[in-house]
């Protein structure tokens, strides 16, 4: 079984606290506020581009050449030939 105990403290505390609280739930908002306007504007742009343009950006996002290249290099150096 579970025993809560009650924190006693000074009202000091409490108020910091629910300051605290305050100030970052409005640092939640604003960070949320920022992220929605940055996915707006890349919306966008994007729906501003050529169909070329997104399918470059796309490869460019999902980094497919750099996959292809290093792919590409792989080898087995002998190894598999070893016995």
């Amino acid at each position: 079984m579970y025993t809560f105990f009650k924190l006693e403290f000074s009202t000091t505390i409490a108020n910091l606290w629910d300051v605290e609280k305050r100030a970052a739930s409005e640092s939640v908002i604003i960070a949320k506020e920022v992220a929605l306007t940055h996915l707006a504007r890349e919306r966008e742009k994007i729906m501003k581009m050529s169909h070329e343009e997104a399918i470059k950006e796309l490869i460019k996002a999902h980094k497919l050449e750099n996959r292809i290249r290093i792919i590409k290099a792989v080898s087995d150096n002998g190894i598999f030939g070893i016995k």
